[in-house]
């Protein structure tokens, strides 16, 4: 029996661990998601105004006793909450736990489209004394009287509350024109050999062609630095998944992506290896800018977190490009 190519055999293996390692960092960012472990939260997955939803709550053991309440938020899309709009009142539970029963008339509102349910524990029944509070995932909410509530109960997505996704502050703009400048430096330098002398028959053999092809790409990421195109792509796609109403399932998008991206450079770092001696550090180098770049720019709440941890002004993930790209310069003077 012939016996596959190697070449061919490598493309299989890559896919193998590319996909491997995308479902184990799926799984990681999975963990890395804010938990409410205190309870469980079952509601029907529709709700009508003007007429009462029942949710149903089981409260895990605690510490201590107090009161178990249920209020509803509403929205006139998925992502824009515009704050309390009733309560299934309060219920006073022990250190053991239980379930409990509220039903929640849900009012009529202008623009009214979906309610969130808001349980939280507290002292005294009262939100100023909460201890713990959750969110469930966003109810759609029907206008039609004639609609019945349904009756079947299903568990919901639980998040806890005060851990809003916040939007990227914009860079500080000396480490991105740094690291601008280093990547315009490592274009010249690769620019340069690109064009170093041709073989007899005067066409640039494949050496300069790689050169060059390398120059190109150091010159989009000094553009995209410099004028600071991570940012504003960031914030027009945010716009338009607020405007087409898809901001808040978008966390599943994001994860993909980062999940692909993330895997993606770590197969290439171990392939990397079969390259040149002199070219290893400047593809390393630039292969994690890239990847830097593409987490950073899908702005996934967890990540961002530890990527916006700053240090007199300077970001995690600024520090981190900009020594990407010191680094790259390096290994293409080297190379």
């Amino acid at each position: 029996m012939q016996r596959e190519p190697a070449a061919k055999l490598r493309g299989r293996v890559g896919l193998i661990l590319l996909a491997a390692a995308a479902a184990a960092i799926w799984w990681g960012l999975n963990r890395l998601e804010p938990r409410a472990d205190w309870l469980r939260v079952e509601a029907p997955r529709r709700a009508v105004a003007g007429q009462p939803l029942p949710m149903r709550v089981h409260l895990a053991h605690r510490v201590e006793a107090g009161y178990l309440c249920a209020d509803l938020h509403w929205g006139t899309s998925r992502d824009t909450s515009m704050g309390y709009l009733a309560t299934g009142g309060s219920k006073a539970v022990g250190k053991e736990g239980g379930t409990f029963d509220f039903a929640i008339i849900v009012p009529p509102a202008k623009g009214l489209r979906f309610v969130t349910g808001i349980i939280f524990l507290s002292r005294t029944g009262r939100w100023d004394d909460h201890t713990l509070v959750a969110g469930t995932e966003v109810i759609p909410v029907s206008s039609n009287a004639f609609h019945k509530v349904e009756s079947r109960l299903e568990q919901l997505r639980l998040q806890p509350l005060g851990d809003d996704a916040t939007e990227h502050s914009r860079p500080a703009a000396l480490p991105r024109l740094l690291t601008a400048l280093l990547f315009l430096a490592a274009t010249v330098a690769a620019w340069g050999a690109g064009h170093s002398p041709a073989g007899s028959n005067g066409r640039p053999g494949l050496e300069n062609r790689w050169w060059q092809v390398l120059a190109v790409l150091l010159a989009l990421a000094c553009l995209w630095e410099f004028f600071g195109l991570e940012s504003w792509l960031g914030a027009q796609a945010r716009a338009m998944a607020r405007a087409g109403d898809f901001y808040y399932p978008r966390a599943v998008f994001q994860k993909v992506v980062i999940s692909v991206a993330v895997a993606t450079v770590a197969v290439f770092l171990l392939f990397v290896w079969r390259a040149r001696s002199s070219r290893r550090l400047l593809l390393v180098f630039f292969g994690l800018y890239l990847g830097i770049s593409v987490v950073n720019l899908v702005s996934l709440h967890a990540i961002d977190k530890v990527a916006d941890l700053s240090w007199h002004g300077l970001t995690l993930v600024q520090a981190l490009k900009l020594g990407c790209a010191a680094m790259t310069l390096r290994g293409v003077v080297i190379a």
